[in-house]
């Protein structure tokens, strides 16, 4: 058996190739301050107590009108659904309805265990991160981020295999994915509210 150590030597060869995509579509962009101001005015701790739907071990998740703020988001939905085209052998077409939204006021020591959502697609939005956070976050040496959304698409670990991205998020942050794609949030030790907004869509072929 002749054995061959990778990259020795370098190689005069053109090698053609196809990339496949792969796993869950994980779409993230950047609302406009106008937009992220308008959605800050739908948030209140004097809205419904909603935590009897969701898996947050947190204090405070209330629902939010999603009348008022479907509006807001329908272009970045839009905007998934073209780039789910580009990304999926067929586009993502049928009725867009935002079926239920809530905002989360994350406070130390508090975290969102392993869990998905209901519907086709679900999104969150950033719309306040403590400084002292991000600070925790740049000075963690583990591989666990304090406070950071953890993406999961198989809980196994495999040689090669990209499972899991991770994201220290930033206010302003729209994240959109599969409702069924496992997401998880670290629990953090600084004080001040993480707040994000969260919800659930349902597409409708027809």
């Amino acid at each position: 058996m002749e054995l061959y150590l990778l990259l020795k030597n370098g190689m005069n060869k053109t090698i053609n190739y196809n990339f496949y995509h792969w796993g869950p579509f994980l779409y993230s962009t950047n609302l406009k301050k106008d937009e992220l101001k308008k959605i800050k005015i739908l948030c209140s701790k004097k809205l419904p107590d909603y935590r009897s739907h969701l898996a947050g071990l947190l204090q405070h998740e209330h629902k939010l009108d999603i009348k008022k703020l479907f509006p807001i988001i329908i272009p970045y939905i839009n905007s998934y659904a073209q780039a789910y085209a580009d990304y999926a052998p067929k586009p993502l077409n049928g009725k867009i309805e935002l079926m239920a939204a809530w905002v989360n006021y994350m406070t130390k020591l508090e975290s969102n265990p392993l869990h998905t959502h209901d519907d086709d697609l679900s999104f969150v939005i950033y719309t306040q991160v403590p400084k002292k956070l991000k600070k925790e976050c740049n000075e963690s040496v583990g591989n666990s981020k304090p406070g950071a959304i953890n993406f999961i698409h198989t809980l196994g670990i495999e040689k090669y295999y990209v499972n899991k991205h991770c994201f220290i998020p930033e206010e302003g942050n729209f994240f959109i994915f599969p409702a069924s794609l496992h997401h998880t949030v670290n629990s953090f030790k600084s004080n001040g509210e993480r707040i994000s907004v969260s919800g659930n869509i349902k597409i409708t072929n027809g």
